[in-house]
């Protein structure tokens, strides 16, 4: 196993990933989400997806943590425990669409719904009072279905607060704390599945350093930015994941 990871350090695998991770945590640490839109696909150049994506869940688990705790003391229970139950019960039916459903044609659909509301949000739409608890799970729902048939449960949820009143920091912490709790969904689904390898553990605790340094310096640049500067960052980042789903590159491919 030594010798393994030895091999992986010495072929340029850490450096190429090392950069993946840099530059996720940055984003990661600005905006509290879009990590895995930008390390998933550079390390799936390299690595399998059974191997990137259990590596960005630990490294992102333990690098995010002291601030995922502070965000569970800030955060709008309010509306975190209905997305939570709406998105729980909804996940399985995203799952069976995916296995039912054409799975091109659910890409378009979801790909293109996330650009339409990133455009009506961009265009200046909010909403005007905060939706009531039914209305909030449906959101939740969406968000459900959207990460269980084409694994984009994060821009439903971004943007549904980004339609809102909040300030930047609310989103941000609210965004964390979510992430957070359905990091424990996600690692126990990953860990029954048998992905979470020592091997995994072993580069994850070698690029961890890089990906706290990188989270580091994202979120001390938040405070910097002004409310209109994080909102096209947040808006840009869902508008990238949704295009970045569309069928439309592997016919081009």
């Amino acid at each position: 196993m030594g010798q393994a990871l030895w091999s992986w350090l010495l072929e340029g695998h850490f450096l190429w990933l090392a950069g993946a991770a840099v530059l996720a945590g940055l984003v990661r640490g600005f905006s509290g989400f879009g990590a895995a839109m930008i390390f998933v696909p550079l390390a799936g150049m390299l690595e399998a997806p059974t191997v990137a994506v259990p590596l960005l869940f630990l490294v992102d688990s333990f690098a995010t943590l002291p601030i995922t705790l502070r965000a569970f003391r800030r955060c709008t229970w309010a509306e975190i425990l209905p997305l939570m139950l709406g998105a729980t019960l909804t996940i399985p039916l995203g799952v069976a669409l995916l296995v039912a459903a054409d799975p091109l044609v659910m890409r378009w659909v979801i790909s293109l719904s996330i650009l339409a509301a990133v455009l009506a949000l961009a265009a200046g739409w909010r909403l005007q009072r905060r939706l009531p608890f039914l209305g909030t799970a449906a959101v939740g729902a969406v968000a459900g279905v959207t990460g269980g048939a084409a694994s984009l449960s994060g821009p439903p949820l971004v943007l549904f607060w980004l339609g809102g009143q909040a300030g930047a920091a609310q989103v941000r912490d609210n965004i964390y704390a979510i992430f957070g709790l359905l990091g424990v969904v996600a690692g126990l689904t990953l860990w029954l599945n048998g992905l979470l390898t020592l091997a995994v553990l072993r580069q994850a605790l070698v690029l961890l350093p890089v990906y706290v340094l990188a989270i580091a310096v994202g979120a001390k640049l938040f405070p910097h930015a002004s409310e209109g500067f994080y909102r096209k960052v947040a808006l840009g980042l869902c508008g990238l994941a949704a295009l970045g789903a569309l069928p439309l590159w592997e016919r081009l491919a």
